[in-house]
């Protein structure tokens, strides 16, 4: 029986122990919580501007903001599933389309469906995000698209492009 009894007691301190958080360590967020925020971020515009890209970078392992020619306009993204694993994890996001702008082409509406899985690793105890398939370039709201328009207008030199930026707006119901 004591032995026993000293067995129970060993193995409920190991139990207690496990539970406990290391100092400076914080329990490692859900991949899921992580890619949610990856998707805020963006939808506002963040992947848009230098500044912006410093706030998502730390969710990610990439060293820069992927190149990007334009931006699909999104009126909402749902998380649709989440498996986490040991060392990587899957989640996958279902964007609805409104519209797509590239550079030296303009806007174009588009109703659409954007289906994404986002491919997540450890790192040094916390989801990162290491891939996204298929790429996607920035997928933003129609506010931030409207923003980041109007300020790409302000500066732009070339008249076609000039153009191209105020039928964008027009078409997103702006005045330029």
């Amino acid at each position: 029986m004591p032995r026993l009894l000293a067995f129970l007691l060993l193995a409920s301190c190991f139990a207690a122990g496990q539970s406990v958080n290391l100092p400076g360590r914080h329990p490692r967020q859900p991949a899921r919580s992580i890619v949610g925020s990856y998707c805020r971020l963006d939808y506002v515009g963040s992947r848009l501007s230098k500044e912006g890209w410093d706030r998502v970078k730390p969710l990610t392992t990439w060293r820069d903001n992927p190149d990007w020619r334009g931006f699909t306009v999104v009126s909402q993204y749902d998380i649709t599933s989440a498996n986490e694993g040991i060392r990587s994890s899957n989640v996958d996001v279902d964007y609805t389309v409104l519209g797509r702008f590239e550079r030296g082409i303009g806007y174009s509406a588009e109703r659409a469906k954007d289906s994404v899985a986002f491919r997540l690793k450890d790192s040094d105890g916390l989801w990162r995000i290491e891939e996204i398939d298929p790429p996607i370039n920035p997928h933003v709201s129609k506010p931030a698209a409207i923003l980041w328009l109007k300020s790409a207008l302000a500066g732009e030199k070339d008249a076609a492009e000039k153009i191209a930026l105020e039928e964008a707006l027009k078409e997103l119901g702006a005045a330029p």
